[in-house]
Parts: C-alpha cells; structure tokens; sequence
C-alpha cells in the first residue's frame, strides 16, 4: 500500500480514535477496550486491511510503551512491595505460561512447542487496561503499586521465555540449568544496560534544562537501550525499564525544572497514549 493510500486510512482511525476517547470517557470505559471494539466494527469499512508490521512494534512501540511506564513510577513506592512484584513478573509468569500451555496442549491437542509459545503469549495480562481502570475506581495504593510494579518487568519476563522457547525450536533442545543461566543473563544483562544508559543520561539532563533537547533525549534513552539490548543479545525491555527508572527517579526528579518535567511526562503520555491507539484500534 502506497503513502497516498495510506494517508486518508490513517485519517479515518484517528477520528475513530478520538471519537471512541470522547464515548469511552463519558461512559467510564478503558480506552483500550473501546478501541479494540471500535476496531472490530470498522474493519469491514476500509477499503484495505492495514496490519502493523511485527518489527515496528517490538522495535518502536513496545519501547515507547514501557518506558512511559517506566518514568511514572517512583521507585519508593516500588522497594515497598518489591516482593509481591517480583514473584507475579518472574514465577507467576513462568507458572501462569506453563499452565496454560498444557492446557492447550491436552484441550486443543497442539504441539509442545506451540503450546509453549501460545502460553507465554497469553498468561501476559492487558495491564493497560487495567490500570486504566484503577484511574477510574478507588483501590488500595499499594495494589495499584503492585499491579503497576508488575507490569514493568512481565514483558520483559515474557519476551526472554519466548526467546528460549524459540531457542529450543532451533537448536533442538536446551538443558534446564542452561535455561536459568540464560535468564539471568539475559535479565541482568538487561538491567546492566539500562542502567549505564540512565546514570549517562542523568549527566547530559544536568547540562540542559531546555524541554524540547530532554524530550529527543529520552527518546534517544528509551530506544537506544532497547536496541543495545537486543545487539548484545540479552533482554530489551529490561533495559528499557532500568532506564527509565533511572530517568524517571533521578533525572526528572532532581535535575529539570517543573515545566520541563511536566512537558516530558504530557510528552510521553501523549506518544503512550499514539501507540494504544494504533495497536489496538
């Protein structure tokens, strides 16, 4: 499909868009939900079926999305329940995969390696969607911290499963121990990145106060570390998150002034908010 085809698709999902904000506002329903069921209902209507290449959204979206998260939690608040956190994104996602794998696997009767990978995809909740719900419904703090927690480092999690799943799809087999070494690595890899990345950028926020250079800044952070991750073959999204902690912690909070800080986060609200629109729509 050609740009000038493009184009009037384009125009028409992102008024599809905003009208299913205003209804979904109004109506105390999450964004995403509507969205999705607008999406259904317009299908029909295009006169092309447009679809989102795979690598644009593991490479630009996924980046986009967790690092938004990333900046808006205040690691304080994430110490407090860093042990309910870590047992539903690291066992709990483990646990909740391979449930469901053998589920499908005796209920649909498919492949092991199917099975693995289908399990993996689907025991990854829409936090999203529930967090959006959270804005709308009072709940305990230290729930939504969790829920929150939880959803940083799931995807992660999830993304290094499906990666030794795959691994094993071909190479043939992989050992148990050499699964976890290859977790840990991945996983600490990951953060060791993202880290670097973060503490890097905290110097470069100290020079400039100026908005629009922070806002090229953390794009470059949040993309960057992704990418080192995945050149250096351990985890992305961990690294992502490492960073945008950092930034979010130390960067924004000690080193820009409040009108730079609140363009930055109106800045990644709005580019999370762009990305929930065109996967989910």
């Amino acid at each position: 499909m050609d740009v000038s085809e493009l184009i009037p698709i384009l125009i028409v999902l992102l008024l599809v868009a905003t009208g299913v904000a205003l209804v979904t506002r109004r109506m105390q329903v999450p964004y995403v939900t509507g969205l999705v069921l607008a999406g259904l209902a317009i299908t029909e209507l295009l006169p092309k079926r447009v679809g989102l290449d795979p690598a644009l959204v593991l490479n630009l979206f996924l980046p986009i999305l967790i690092f938004d998260a990333a900046i808006n939690t205040d690691v304080s608040r994430l110490r407090i329940t860093v042990k309910p956190i870590a047992l539903l994104a690291g066992p709990g996602i483990v646990l909740a995969s391979g449930i469901t794998a053998v589920l499908l696997k005796f209920g649909l009767g498919l492949d092991w390696l199917a099975a693995l990978f289908a399990g993996v995809i689907l025991a990854i909740t829409d936090t999203v969607s529930v967090i959006a719900v959270f804005k709308e419904v009072a709940v305990p703090s230290r729930l939504s911290t969790i829920v929150e927690g939880e959803s940083l480092f799931n995807d992660g999690v999830a993304l290094v499963l499906f990666g030794l799943i795959a691994s094993v799809y071909t190479e043939g087999s992989i050992t148990f121990l050499d699964s976890l070494q290859q977790l840990f690595v991945v996983i600490v890899g990951g953060a060791l990145i993202g880290l670097g990345l973060g503490y890097l950028s905290i110097e470069l926020f100290r020079q400039s106060d100026d908005a629009l250079s922070d806002i090229l800044l953390t794009v470059a952070v949040a993309l960057g570390a992704f990418q080192a991750g995945q050149f250096l073959g351990v985890s992305g999204a961990v690294a992502v998150v490492a960073a945008g902690l950092i930034v979010g912690n130390l960067g924004l909070a000690r080193d820009a002034s409040a009108s730079t800080k609140l363009t930055l986060l109106s800045f990644w609200e709005y580019a999370s908010f762009g990305v929930n629109t065109f996967i989910f729509c």
